[in-house]
């Protein structure tokens, strides 16, 4: 067996798979490809994340509540994140001057190399999963995702309303 197969394979109906069925494969899938590829650079993807986030925000204060906030985490979550992007050196938390309760977040020299060598690493990705796509049909298909997202966002508020309000009652 070479390493193109997969001895997991199983049976699709594509036609009549659930859409949910669908956007679990291919969520496993970029997962198992990122995670491979971030392990290379002892790296996790939330660690990316927030990487890619301080990254393009260089040029204003970032703080742990802002990082928190975009990343949609909780803010232990965020605080363990930090430590351990310190510890590898990617990135510097230090005390803001004009306020000393704030911790400003930095790149260092080396999560600035990181962040560019990832970028490099998601354009790649990104073509390999539109290849034999057309511009249109790539646009389309960001426009659907957005809708997607947006539509998930709308049922998880409906259904944290309706777990507050059964636990009301």
């Amino acid at each position: 067996m070479n390493c193109e197969e997969d001895p997991r394979q199983f049976f699709r109906d594509r036609e009549h798979e659930p859409t949910s069925f669908k956007f679990k494969l291919i969520h496993e899938s970029f997962a198992a490809i990122i995670n491979r590829q971030l392990k290379e650079d002892d790296m996790t993807f939330s660690q990316l994340m927030l990487i890619s986030y301080v990254w393009e925000k260089r040029n204003q204060k970032v703080t742990q509540k802002d990082i928190s906030k975009a990343l949609h985490i909780k803010h232990p979550t965020t605080i363990g994140l930090l430590k351990r992007l310190e510890e590898k050196e990617m990135l510097k938390v230090v005390v803001d001057p004009d306020n000393r309760k704030y911790r400003n977040i930095a790149l260092t020299p080396k999560g600035e190399k990181f962040v560019k060598h990832n970028k490099e690493r998601k354009r790649y990705t990104d073509s390999y999963l539109t290849e034999g796509m057309t511009t249109e049909e790539v646009t389309e298909l960001r426009r659907l995702l957005d809708k997607v997202i947006d539509n998930m966002k709308e049922l998880r508020e409906e259904t944290m309303n309706c777990d507050d309000l059964n636990k009301s009652e």
